[in-house]
């Protein structure tokens, strides 16, 4: 990527600001004003400064990635290499849009090039409240608006009485309704309440305000059901979603591509929390073939399109992990835009859009639900040798090679009964709370309940001295705290509530955590400089202006660290109170990865690993015979 060298003319040309703002504050000081007045006015010369020099997007870029520097303990990233210094126009799939707003911070973070994110026009509009700040945001870094049906719906007057088929054709009755003045052709229902809640039809013709004919396929599944049927909604309140016109979001992306911009979209829609992928929405392949067709070959030669996997070590928690996966870039072929020039636009879309769910399931993780996913988490733990550390980009190829190893022998009942021990071991881990790391390491050097209880007597005073250290900054952060958790699982409720696919909100807990800081910290560190000016004096406060966030930062960390100390007392505390069940429990594990190594290994399940490992991290090793040699082997 190419260096802005008039950037750094302007830098060069406005550095007298600097000097004056240096120059400001000293000579004001040395005159006896209060150091606080002095500082606040050279300040005024560096915002200057970074009018002339910084952009609007630039600013937001750097301190959206100060928040994800703080609110994650580890964000690693593989594959983005290859792309940060190309000019090729990209379109970014990103996936699993499993946490709201974070999502796209996360990308801002690991890739070197400007975004623009597809983002729901209902964000990126003000009204003054808490959400502004997101709108703010999302304005700033020139996203590209796109109005949802599901935001402009309107209540429906009256309620939709029955549905039936007359004439070969689906016909809508009303009773009490305006369909004339409410819904046109192209609009849909949407049922509100009732066992068909989440049912939609699409509007063929309004022929009074009572009776509308809709698509054969009408209210065909629900939320609680998905084989219900038009014959299933009777006396239902509803909504109608008006049919959007996207053509003006399709030529900002065609201009943006055709510009060797990157756009970035999130082809699931809106953000959900479920362990596996939603149904991919066309849109992104009407987006590339459109582009090509419009700009024609000089731009398919170009254009790139690049899968995204985000993937999420408990995203929703403060202080978690995350792991972002940049795909292998493909080309649009010639053939799909003839087909889509030609009028063959569904059939040239659903080829494309095959293509890019291969994509994204190559940097995902794969599982039908959340208990799945940790039954492959705990394979992948099991199949490591003790003692090997591996990195986040290891640990997910691992998890996703598992993951397709198993969808494809899950039929075969070796795998079933390997299943079923893992499932039942990991209960076990959950119902003491611990965790397999803890059991992996109880080994021969805790046996003695003499060591064990020196051992438990010394990390019980270490998290004593931890709780005295960190507890001032604890006490002084309660607020945000309290807050952040009150709002988030408020807005997560609410969120649960006017969705069909979210399961409990967790997508939305981590962006109103951040919301509440980026408001609170900044309000609270204001007050409490203001509080210790006046308990002490203008000196004290300058230093706890400039000083306490340091202080605050280390206060995270040693958090952390108090933090496994408290995890190490249970199994310490087993060793003493239940040791025979510390030593079944290690027992169940040793003969687990036993089996988990043989069953791989019968199974052939080191080339399905070894595909799943896409950036070559480092997982050879571990598909050596020499290691599944190392465990004992069954009689």
């Amino acid at each position: 990527m190419a260096y802005d060298q008039s950037m750094w003319t302007r830098r060069i040309k406005y550095g007298w600001l600097l000097w004056a703002a240096a120059g400001t504050t000293c000579t004001m000081t040395a005159y006896g004003f209060q150091p606080v007045f002095a500082t606040a006015c050279g300040c005024m010369w560096t915002l200057l400064w970074i009018c002339f020099n910084l952009s609007t997007r630039m600013l937001i870029c750097n301190f959206l990635n100060g928040c994800v520097d703080v609110f994650f303990r580890q964000v690693a990233v593989a594959g983005a290499h290859k792309l940060n210094f190309s000019d090729e126009p990209l379109l970014l799939a990103i996936a699993p849009h499993a946490n709201q707003f974070i999502d796209p911070m996360i990308i801002l973070k690991t890739f070197e090039r400007p975004v623009g994110f597809l983002c729901a026009a209902k964000s990126m509009r003000y009204k003054r409240g808490p959400s502004d700040l997101i709108a703010f945001f999302a304005n700033g870094i020139d996203s590209v608006p796109v109005e949802r049906p599901q935001d402009i719906a309107t209540v429906g007057k009256g309620i939709i009485r029955t549905v039936e088929k007359a004439d070969n054709r689906v016909v809508v009755h009303g009773t009490g309704t305006s369909f004339m003045q409410a819904c046109k052709r192209g609009d849909q229902f949407l049922v509100t309440k009732g066992p068909c809640k989440g049912a939609v039809a699409k509007i063929l013709e309004v022929v009074s305000d009572s009776l509308a004919v809709v698509a054969d396929n009408a209210f065909s599944g629900s939320d609680s059901n998905e084989e219900s049927t038009y014959e299933n909604v009777s006396d239902a309140p509803f909504k109608v979603l008006p049919k959007v016109d996207q053509d003006v979001v399709y030529q900002a992306i065609y201009s943006r591509l055709d510009s060797n911009g990157c756009v970035g979209i999130f082809p699931e829609g809106g953000s959900h929390d479920r362990a596996s992928l939603l149904p991919l929405k066309a849109g992104i392949a009407v987006m590339a073939l459109g582009a090509c067709k419009q700009h024609g070959e000089a731009l398919r030669k170009r254009l790139r399109v690049v899968a995204v996997g985000l993937n999420y070590f408990s995203g929703h928690r403060f202080r978690s992990r995350v792991f972002v996966d940049y795909g292998e870039p493909f080309e649009v072929s010639r053939e799909l835009v003839d087909r889509y020039a030609s009028g063959d636009k569904r059939g040239a879309g659903d080829e494309l859009m095959a293509q890019i769910l291969t994509a994204v399931k190559a940097v995902t993780v794969q599982a039908p639900d959340s208990a799945t996913a940790e039954t492959f988490w705990m394979l992948r733990r099991l199949y490591v040798p003790d003692g090997k550390r591996l990195t986040l980009e290891e640990k997910v190829a691992l998890t996703r090679g598992f993951a397709d190893a198993v969808e494809k022998d899950r039929n075969d009942p070796d795998v079933s009964s390997v299943l079923k021990k893992v499932e039942a071991y990991h209960g076990l881990l959950k119902h003491y709370s611990l965790h397999d790391r803890q059991v992996a390491k109880a080994g021969s050097d805790v046996l003695d309940s003499v060591d064990a209880l020196a051992m438990l007597a010394f990390r019980l005073a270490l998290l004593i001295a931890y709780a005295v250290a960190i507890l001032p900054g604890t006490i002084l952060a309660s607020p945000l705290l309290v807050i952040s958790e009150v709002v988030s699982r408020y807005k997560a409720k609410v969120a649960v509530a006017g969705s069909r696919v979210k399961l409990k909100g967790r997508d939305i807990l981590a962006t109103w955590k951040v919301v509440c800081g980026m408001v609170l910290i900044p309000a609270l560190h204001t007050f409490y400089t203001i509080c210790v000016y006046y308990l002490y004096s203008s000196k004290e406060a300058v230093a706890y202006f400039f000083f306490m966030p340091f202080v605050s930062y280390t206060s995270i960390i040693a958090s952390e660290n108090a933090y496994q100390v408290f995890r190490s007392i249970g199994p310490l505390f087993m060793l003493l109170t239940k040791r025979q069940t510390g030593v079944e429990l290690r027992e169940m594990r040793h003969i687990l990865k036993r089996d988990v190594r043989e069953l791989a290994q019968k199974l052939g399940w080191a080339e399905i690993i070894k595909k799943a490992d896409s950036h070559n991290a480092g997982l050879d090793e571990l598909r050596s015979p020499l290691h599944v040699s190392g465990f004992p082997r069954a009689d």
